[in-house]
């Protein structure tokens, strides 16, 4: 095999004059697969069937000059890193700092003279390899940290959960219908500025932690079968205030402060009432965290759809009867109007998690 036949990188030459085609071949066809255009509106046309590693790019031409062009091309996604070499007549200084204003990477005044292209044109090809090569690292970093990110919002989770035995399975079941419904949520009008892609990442990642709190509630709490006296419950509800200042903490310490500061909002609020009743502050309506008023509805949905030592799980529907019946007393009247309208989708959650228990059931028996 003859390793010396490697792919040519690829050249855009957009230049409305046929001889500079012909010299530019000249000087690089030998190293470089040369196409060309002699407008802008042929040099996009090339671009819609390739990608090519570099455009060598006039200033001077008819229709749709360069500066236009390179305009166009750093606005379009696709076409914005390909780098841009100004291989033009026009030797103007007002000209050079435009073009580099615009996005450039160098700048060859015709006659140019070959060698000096050629290297140019290497140099701006192997930087651009190089930055990309950056982004592809910075990319993979990002992803292992998210993983990391994910494996210790599950693992905390779990933790709590272990030493939960009554209402096993809640924390995975909240996250399951909260992700269903914010991805709802972020496509609503009144939710886009509120829910970014951003925010609602970290938040469905800080689902699962927002009873994180009960870490530290007395086992005797924690797991007594049977219904609080008015101190445990006291106790148990203090498991708000412990995971927000769990969260409050991390903030100061971890690069994501974002993410601690949704899960914070999820973990200290998601007992808060819209009437202002609930705690551990008493915040009312829209002084409660969007988030957390997202959060406070499935966490009920789960708990009046689960099965307790107390009582046996609702249906569906009858859980969402409930819920309405809390429309502007325990919760956002709008979020609750909007649960519903995904009932079919939360639905289907539902029948997942039973499907799932049954068959953990079969198998514990079998």
């Amino acid at each position: 095999m003859d390793f010396s036949d490697k792919k040519k990188r690829t050249i855009l030459m957009i230049d409305d004059v046929a001889l500079n085609h012909v010299t530019a071949r000249d000087v690089l066809g030998d190293e470089y697969e040369l196409l060309t255009a002699k407008s802008a509106k042929e040099g996009f046309r090339i671009l819609e069937e390739v990608i090519p590693d570099l455009i060598l790019l006039d200033i001077i031409m008819p229709e749709m000059n360069g500066m236009e062009m390179l305009a166009l091309l750093k606005k379009t996604p696709l076409y914005n890193t390909i780098p841009v070499i100004f291989l033009t007549a026009d030797t103007s200084p007002e000209a050079e700092v435009e073009g580099f204003n615009l996005g450039i990477v160098d700048y060859i005044t015709k006659p140019f003279i070959p060698t000096v292209m050629r290297k140019r044109i290497e140099t701006q090809i192997n930087l651009a390899d190089y930055e990309r090569s950056l982004e592809e690292k910075v990319e993979s970093k990002m992803a292992e940290m998210e993983q990391m990110y994910d494996l210790i919002a599950t693992s905390f989770a779990g933790l709590v959960e272990s030493r939960d035995g009554v209402t096993g399975g809640h924390l995975k079941n909240t996250s399951i219908y909260f992700a269903a419904f914010i991805s709802h949520l972020k496509t609503l009008p009144n939710y886009k500025k509120e829910l970014s892609a951003s925010v609602v990442k970290k938040a469905v990642r800080s689902a699962p932690l927002h009873d994180v709190g009960k870490i530290a509630i007395k086992d005797a709490v924690l797991q007594k079968p049977a219904q609080l006296t008015d101190e445990e419950f006291g106790q148990m509800k203090s498991h708000a205030i412990i995971g927000g200042e769990i969260f409050e903490y991390l903030e100061s310490k971890i690069p994501d402060k974002e993410f601690a500061h949704i899960a914070g909002q999820i973990a200290k609020y998601h007992h808060e009432r819209y009437d202002g009743s609930g705690y551990p502050c008493g915040l009312k309506g829209e002084e409660i965290p969007l988030v957390a008023r997202i959060m406070s509805i499935v966490d009920v949905y789960d708990a009046l759809t689960s099965r307790r030592p107390y009582k046996e799980p609702f249906s569906h529907e009858k859980a969402l009867e409930l819920i309405a019946e809390g429309r502007g007393s325990q919760f956002d009247p709008k979020l609750v109007d909007d649960f519903m309208n995904i009932s079919n989708v939360i639905k289907e959650c539902l029948v997942a998690k039973e499907d799932m228990i049954k068959e953990r059931e079969f198998y514990i028996k079998k």
